[in-house]
């Protein structure tokens, strides 16, 4: 929190614009850049780093000499196990890292080496968000400039990217701007697997308005905004729904496969990951349960948002049997939106 204090310091003294700077370099390029290329198709398919590149460069980085990578290993030691890489910054500056977990998440420490070869402590920089998985932090150059770039995917509500920079002069870190990039997009159903065509047939208009749903919510629950069900019916499947959240979303049932039918699925993450979503709907009078979700590897969503339709079947595992399920693509669409601002260190609430 010093180093934030200090940053904003730092802020107010050179002026906002001169700290936006940067920033602004950026978001001019990227909306030229976009002008000249509309984004490609399909979920997490815009290219970031080439929208990005020539303004932010991030090469390879320039690692220590094994002298000066043991000496900092003894030094600086870690809370979180060895540390795996040491980088240079800018100068005297030089940068240990560490990306552990399944997570990905990185661990940093910054040191200076002084004229009479000893290591001293830099200050961590303030990071924007916690650096894990989506999160990510790079030594790079920003107009032929160093800096440190952080880079955070976002999926919720909307697709974007934001970058915040942060100039390094020849031994301290500057104030820090950031681009904030964000695309409209659309649904639309890529695949569908039918045990009940009829039902198929009138669920393939809602599927992407409930893989919407589940983009916009974050966590929230505004799939029973999308066709729901008659109260009176919904009470008459309260139990059938308890049951379907217990034992098909239920963490011992554990990352389920998009029933197909026995039609092998295009997409390549056919399995729901994260934490799906579940709720009674209506589908031209008749009450069906949904889940909806994203294909991926465990907790992580990878792929595309993933909609199975479950119909009351006491001859079925659980009283439910799957009767359609449709896959849906997200694709940005039009020119990004592109701003500018000075943004608020990352606060670890946990």
């Amino acid at each position: 929190m010093l180093f934030a204090v200090a940053g904003a310091s730092k802020a107010a003294a050179v002026g906002e614009q001169d700290v936006l700077a940067p920033c602004k370099a950026v978001a001019a390029h990227v909306e030229s850049a976009a002008m000249a290329s509309r984004p490609a198709q399909g979920r997490r398919a815009v290219d970031y780093d080439a929208l990005l590149a020539p303004v932010i460069a991030v090469p390879p980085p320039r690692l220590a000499d094994p002298d000066l990578y043991a000496r900092a290993l003894r030094w600086l030691g870690s809370d979180h196990g060895p540390v795996v890489e040491v980088q240079h910054v800018d100068g005297p500056v030089w940068r240990s890292l560490q990306v552990l977990g399944t997570a990905d998440c990185t661990y940093e420490k910054f040191f200076r080496v002084q004229a009479d070869g000893a290591l001293e402590t830099v200050d961590t920089p303030a990071s924007y968000a916690d650096l894990c998985w989506n999160s990510t932090r790079d030594i790079g150059k920003v107009s032929g400039r160093p800096a440190l770039i952080e880079r955070e995917f976002l999926e919720h509500p909307a697709l974007g990217l934001d970058v915040e920079i942060t100039p390094w002069t020849n031994d301290a870190a500057l104030a820090t701007c950031r681009v904030s990039i964000r695309f409209d997009d659309a649904f639309r159903v890529s695949e569908r697997f039918c045990r009940d065509a009829s039902i198929c047939r009138d669920a393939e208009p809602l599927a992407p308005r409930l893989a919407e749903a589940y983009a916009r919510a974050a966590g929230a629950k505004v799939m029973e905004n999308v066709s729901p069900a008659p109260p009176e019916r919904r009470r008459a499947y309260a139990a059938q729904f308890l049951d379907a959240e217990a034992n098909i979303n239920g963490d011992h049932r554990g990352y389920t496969v998009l029933p197909t039918f026995g039609s092998p699925p295009r997409t390549p993450y056919p399995i729901y990951g994260g934490s799906p979503q579940m709720e009674v709907i209506d589908v031209d009078g008749r009450t069906l349960i949904v889940r909806v979700g994203v294909g991926g590897v465990g907790w992580r969503e990878l792929g595309d948002y993933l909609i199975t339709l479950y119909q009351g079947d006491r001859g079925a595992e659980q009283g439910l049997a799957p009767v359609a399920s449709f896959v849906v693509e997200r694709r940005p669409t039009g020119l990004p939106t592109v701003t500018t601002s000075v943004p608020r260190p990352y606060v670890n609430t946990h």
